[in-house]
Formats: structure tokens, sequence, C-alpha cells
């Protein structure tokens, strides 16, 4: 079962955002409905009694692999193969190059938005005073029960430009064309980038490993 980018991003709570008058755009974010009919669609056509399973998704469908892995196994057999997989789906909890946590700012406001606190990890929240780290898989994955594979690139594009230096940390312009083309960073700059990935990536699945071998 492949996971793409769910309405109301990755968890969605049923949520009407009414117009301020009256025929203005009412936006709903439906991605946990979506979600359960998916899953509900499937188990009549041979999900109910499979043997193996595989539940990956690529972006913000595999940030959301991280949150719905131990719940798809939930729905299958009890002596079913279940494993999860996320391509390009870690987003990381990093402070950008002015040590502000964007991401993190960026995420709170996605959690609270849609209400996704509720469908967190319950022994992640519980282990936390930041409640909403569990929407980062670097906090969450070491939660997750089933067999977990992690597809990741050690530069993610869009977490380099967004989160790591983001427009308002660059009035300068000093990484603009670092950012368009790694070859055109100078040393200090790919010594960031290569921090970012050893601190980052690399430290999810250095955890992740240690994780598994206890």
């Amino acid at each position: 079962m492949y996971q793409i980018f769910i309405i109301g991003i990755e968890l969605g709570l049923d949520i009407a955002m009414e117009g301020h008058f009256p025929g203005t755009l009412c936006t709903k974010m439906e991605g946990q409905r979506i979600w359960k009919a998916i899953i509900l669609d499937l188990l009549p056509k041979g999900l109910n009694v499979t043997e193996k399973a595989l539940l990956s998704g690529c972006s913000a469908g595999g940030l959301a692999t991280f949150l719905h892995c131990d719940d798809f196994t939930t729905f299958l057999p009890k002596n079913a193969t279940t494993k999860c997989m996320s391509d390009a789906g870690v987003f990381l909890d990093i402070k950008d190059i002015n040590s502000t946590h964007t991401a993190r700012e960026k995420f709170e406001k996605v959690v609270a938005l849609q209400g996704a606190k509720q469908f967190l990890n319950e022994n992640c929240t519980s282990s936390s005073n930041y409640t909403s780290q569990c929407f980062f898989p670097q906090y969450a994955l070491s939660y997750v029960k089933a067999p977990y594979f992690i597809l990741n690139s050690a530069y993610d594009t869009y977490q380099f430009k967004r989160h790591l230096v983001p427009p308002s940390t660059d009035p300068s312009r000093y990484w603009e064309q670092c950012k368009n083309k790694t070859a055109a960073c100078d040393v200090d700059q790919l010594n960031i980038l290569q921090g970012c990935s050893n601190h980052g990536y690399l430290s999810v699945i250095f955890r992740f490993s240690i994780h598994i071998s206890d």
C-alpha cells in the first residue's frame, strides 16, 4: 500500500474552517477520515487476508507512515508480516543557520491547526513535555513497533531551503547559489550542510539501529 499526500496533510482531524461571511469558502481537512476510508475499502478486497503488507509513502506521505505504521498493523491478520517504509519523509527538528527552530515552529502550527496531537503516539507524547515533537520522525521512530525502512537523501533540498536556510535568515543572499546548486557551496557552507546531515539524518538512523538491536 502506497500512501500519497492526504488531504489535510498527514493526519488531518476532521475540521471544517467556516468562512467569516456567508457563502465564503469552507476548508475541510479530512486526512484521518480518508485514511480510514482507504483501509476499509481495501480490507474486503484482500487486505483482510493478506500474509504480507508494506505501508509506504513519499515526502509528506512518508512522514505519515511514521505516524500510521502501527495503526496499520491493527487492521491486518495477526499472522501477517507487516512492514513500513518512508521515502524522503524524515522531516527533522533542526535549528536554522541563525539557531532558530524554524521547522519546529512550522510543524507546531500544523499540529495545532489540524488538532493532530490526539493521533500522535501515546508512548511518545507521555514521555515528553513537548508533545508536538512526536510529529517528527526522529522522536516518533523509536516508538514504532513494526519493522521500518528509511530511504532519504542526506541532503534534503526542501529542508535545506525551507528549514536550514529559510529566506528570512539570508537577507544578503550569501546562500543563494549554494541553495540552487550544491557544487557552488563554499567550504563553510559545505561544513554546515555536512553537520546537518551527520547530526540529523545519520543520527536518526543510528538511534534507530540501537533501538532495533535492543
